[in-house]
């Protein structure tokens, strides 16, 4: 300070201007609170390390304080999800369809496995396991057949419920002109 002081009262008076960011005074303010921040560090090694404290990341009173800001962080996460989601009529649940996607692929997975497992296991064994045996193959069939059954009942209950248009006479001259084309 007294510095300064000297040098804006010896300048000021013989007509120099006094800049205060030069680059040479920027050095020198870095330089020294360089200095200033080994020597904390000095004075912190001579007089708190070597009196026998321990300062450092493992020191029961810092692990206390980062699992209390890890809580805390915690709760500020879960409320602001309430505030933000949920608040907003979101829902976080199982319905998704990204859940649900994974779902189904999990499904997927389970059964290539089990459909592996099962050739490991069974047919490894010398038994014999796929879609010749005539077990199997009845059961095919019998499934087709229901499936067509039903397909046929569907199909009379539909009937039921429509009747055929009468023809009009748009419907007959298309007729007639989709034969004229087909003619030609």
């Amino acid at each position: 300070k007294e510095y300064r002081k000297d040098l804006e009262e010896g300048m000021k008076g013989k007509g120099m201007t006094v800049f205060e960011d030069t680059p040479d005074l920027i050095r020198v303010k870095n330089a020294a609170q360089i200095l200033n921040e080994r020597q904390y560090k000095k004075d912190l090694e001579t007089e708190i390390k070597g009196k026998g404290m321990d300062v450092g990341p493992d020191t029961p009173e810092i692990r206390r304080a980062k699992k209390a800001s890890e809580i805390a962080s915690m709760k500020e996460y879960k409320k602001d999800l309430e505030n933000e989601i949920k608040g907003k009529g979101m829902e976080v649940g199982t319905d998704t369809l990204d859940i649900q996607r994974a779902k189904k692929a999990s499904e997927i997975v389970s059964q290539v496995k089990y459909k592996k497992d099962l050739g490991d296991e069974i047919t490894g064994k010398g038994m014999q396991v796929g879609p010749y045996l005539p077990e199997i193959q009845w059961v095919k069939r019998a499934s087709e057949i229901a499936s067509q059954k039903m397909y046929k009942d569907e199909a009379e209950k539909m009937l039921c419920n429509y009747s055929a248009v009468p023809d009009t006479p748009e419907m007959e001259r298309i007729r007639s002109t989709q034969k004229n084309i087909s003619s030609v």
